[in-house]
């Protein structure tokens, strides 16, 4: 009678690890947006009901923006466009200060890698099953 009990995974542990996607809290910011404007754009439906786009794109943009990692290469999911980078083209991967990392090609063009982070590097680097170093982990031994 009773149903087998499976922990739940922690939210830093995700089920996919090599997909990395925008934090879905930003959909709760899209509802706040939407409550926020809800008010003026009903009064003045004729001169803001524009406003009704804006959360509505910001929505297109987190469920578009992605990042996959397999065994062809590194899928890249922008809001306007699809793209698989090759694992021989790949480069390495660069973290501006602001937003999200950067995959650089060896044609040294920088792709936005939505939904990662500095702090999704040791992810990335088992995802990528080390073809992305994590140079803060520990050497595995035999490595130089």
């Amino acid at each position: 009678m009773s149903a087998s009990f499976r922990a739940p995974l922690p939210e830093s542990t995700p089920r996919d690890r090599a997909l990395f996607r925008v934090n879905p809290m930003s959909y709760i910011v899209i509802l706040v947006f939407l409550l926020a404007i809800a008010w003026p754009v009903t009064t003045y439906p004729l001169a803001l009901g524009w406003l009704i786009l804006l959360p509505l794109a910001f929505g297109w943009w987190v469920a578009r923006t992605s990042t996959r990692l397999d065994e062809e290469g590194v899928r890249v999911s922008t809001w306007r466009y699809r793209r698989t980078i090759p694992w021989d083209q790949v480069k390495g991967v660069m973290f501006p200060k602001k937003g999200f990392a950067r995959l650089v090609t060896v044609d040294d063009d920088s792709l936005p890698m939505g939904g990662v982070s500095f702090h999704d590097l040791p992810r990335l680097s088992r995802a990528s099953d080390g073809r992305i170093r994590d140079p803060y982990s520990a050497p595995a031994p035999g490595d130089d």
